[in-house]
């Protein structure tokens, strides 16, 4: 099994430690695995939760940056604005 970084691993197992599904070492390694290298492994169930969770979390996190970067753009065309004025 290829190696799987270390700081993703506590990533994920914070994020799964969050939603009440506690996973062994082993199966938390197999389950990012899955995750990095096989994207169509779609038959357990357990990955299923998994990835949902993982991907619903990263989903968030997009979310986040998204209005971040906007809001600092607008924030930066209202001050130019206001500069010409």
């Amino acid at each position: 099994m290829r190696v799987i970084n270390h700081s993703y691993l506590k990533q994920v197992y914070q994020i799964l430690t969050d939603s009440h599904i506690c996973l062994s070492n082993k199966r938390l390694r197999r389950m990012a695995y899955f995750d990095v290298y096989l994207q169509q492994y779609t038959q357990n169930l357990l990955y299923n939760k998994y990835k949902k969770i993982v991907t619903n979390d990263a989903s968030n996190n997009q979310t986040i940056v998204l209005i971040t970067a906007i809001a600092i753009i607008l924030t930066m065309v209202v001050v130019v604005y206001r500069l010409n004025i």
